[in-house]
């Protein structure tokens, strides 16, 4: 009888020992590399990517294309852009209503996009006149955590 208890003691130390070592394995990090600050995803389920940059046409007028869908979600949910006129041409994919709705913003900038119905498009003709960090969210999925930022530099 002591042979199987200590058998089982064993089987049971060596368990506890290897579960250690895999999960100190796991979170330790190598000495002088840090993790980057998380920035969101880098796509979404669709593949469709978390960032954007806004590309100047010909006229001078920066476009983007943002697609919204039933997951409540923005893509992508951050945008790059200089100073001047930007053109954000709002998908809906999904069937929920959505908004882009600016925060906080430049009164001469524009506010936003209201309602947009499920299969819908539309754009919004935007005009920032400075750098900045310019939050949008979904005025019926803001608490959801459907929002965003246009930064402009």
């Amino acid at each position: 009888m002591p042979q199987r208890r200590d058998l089982a003691a064993a089987r049971w130390t060596g368990l506890v020992a290897a579960v250690f070592l895999l999960a100190t394995g796991c979170l330790e990090q190598p000495a002088g590399e840090s993790a980057p600050p998380y920035a969101g995803p880098a796509a979404g389920p669709t593949g469709l990517p978390a960032t954007g940059t806004a590309k100047k046409g010909t006229d001078g007028v920066q476009r983007i294309t943002v697609t919204v869908d039933d997951r409540q979600r923005f893509f992508p949910s951050h945008i790059r852009a200089r100073p001047g006129p930007l053109v954000i041409t709002v998908r809906n994919t999904g069937g929920t209503p959505h908004t882009l709705t600016l925060q906080g913003r430049d009164e001469r900038a524009g506010s936003g996009m209201d309602n947009l119905n499920g299969g819908r498009h539309g754009s919004i003709r935007l005009h920032f006149t400075r750098s900045g960090r310019y939050p949008f969210v979904c005025a019926y999925h803001a608490g959801a955590g459907m929002e965003g930022e246009i930064l402009v530099r």
